[in-house]
Order: C-alpha cells, then structure tokens, then sequence
C-alpha cells in the first residue's frame, strides 16, 4: 500500500475553493469538494466512494490544485468551433416565437417552427434550419406541437355521427384482429 501525502490548505485557500463551489458548475463543485475533504485528512479513497468517481480522480484532481491552485480546478474550453446562433440572436429568436406571426405580415395565428425558420432566414438574415430553432425554443422553456386541425360542421347531429364513426373504428380493429374482415 502507497503512502498517501497529507494535503494541507489555508483558510484563504479554504475560502477560495468554497467560493468556485458556488459558481454551478458541478465538474468545478465535485473537485473542489474533493480538494476539501483530502484537505480533512480523508484518504482518496474515502473520497471517491464519497463523490462517486475513481481513486485516481480524486489523485489527479489535488494534483491538479498542488500545481496551479484553483485554475487546476476550473473547467477547461471544451473543443469545437464557435456557435453560429449567438445569445443575442438566440433571444431575438425566443421574442418572435412569443409574438403572434400576424405581427410580421403572416396569415397565421400561431407560428410553427417551420415558418419561423423561413421568416428568421429569409427577413432577419439569421440562417437557421427548422430542427435548430426548435432546439433553441425547447432550451428555453418555449414548447411548440404541430397544431391539429379542428373540423366544425353546420350538420347539427354531427357530434352523433363523430361518435358512430369512432365506435365502427373500434370494432372494425376489434373483427381485424380475430380475422373476421
């Protein structure tokens, strides 16, 4: 068995690491709680249990603080290129969804996803396909189904008959199943 080397901290330090476990981000939270219990005495494998992650985690995680304190701890940029939407234009977005589309010269009540992407591509410039300006208003809370249409009859015995029909379907499944039609 190795023999684990004790870390000690501050309470400056101390302070600091509770000060990046308020920032939300879990990844920087799990790490720098990890820094704080090995700082208790609490041996790496303790730790891990505790948090849920692999011994050599918690190792490289205080290794990482011992060599450049917090910034060892902070999330790194992740690779990829930039996102095309930006925020402004992500908010721009969320506000004409909110908008009814009569507002901008449309024939419509309701906007649907595929109207807002034509309308945002080809009068706002913003290329966007239908599939991402979903995306965009699912992250933000804003939910849109295909709208159903809505069939009204003058016939007054047409709530009978809708109800005649939906009762032959029933059957007509039921007969198709034992083989009958």
């Amino acid at each position: 068995m190795r023999c684990v080397t004790p870390l000690s901290i501050s309470e400056d330090e101390e302070k600091e690491l509770k000060g990046l476990m308020t920032n939300g981000e879990k990844e920087e939270y799990r790490r720098c709680l990890a820094v704080l219990l090995r700082s208790r005495g609490i041996h790496p494998r303790d730790v891990a249990q505790i948090l849920g992650v692999a011994r050599r985690s918690v190792e490289r995680w205080v290794k990482a603080y011992r060599a450049h304190g917090l910034d060892g701890l902070k999330n790194k940029p992740r690779p990829g290129g930039k996102p095309r939407i930006t925020q402004a234009q992500r908010k721009l977005i969320a506000e004409i969804a909110l908008k009814s589309p009569r507002t901008f010269g449309y024939l419509k009540n309701d906007w649907s996803v595929r109207l807002l992407s034509k309308h945002l591509t080809e009068e706002l410039g913003i290329k966007i396909s239908k599939t991402h300006v979903w995306e965009i208003l699912h992250e933000m809370g804003i939910v849109y189904k295909r709208p159903k249409a809505v069939v009204k009859s003058p016939d007054p015995d047409y709530e009978e008959k809708v109800k005649n029909v939906q009762g032959y379907k029933k059957v007509a499944a039921a007969l198709k199943k034992r083989g009958l039609s």
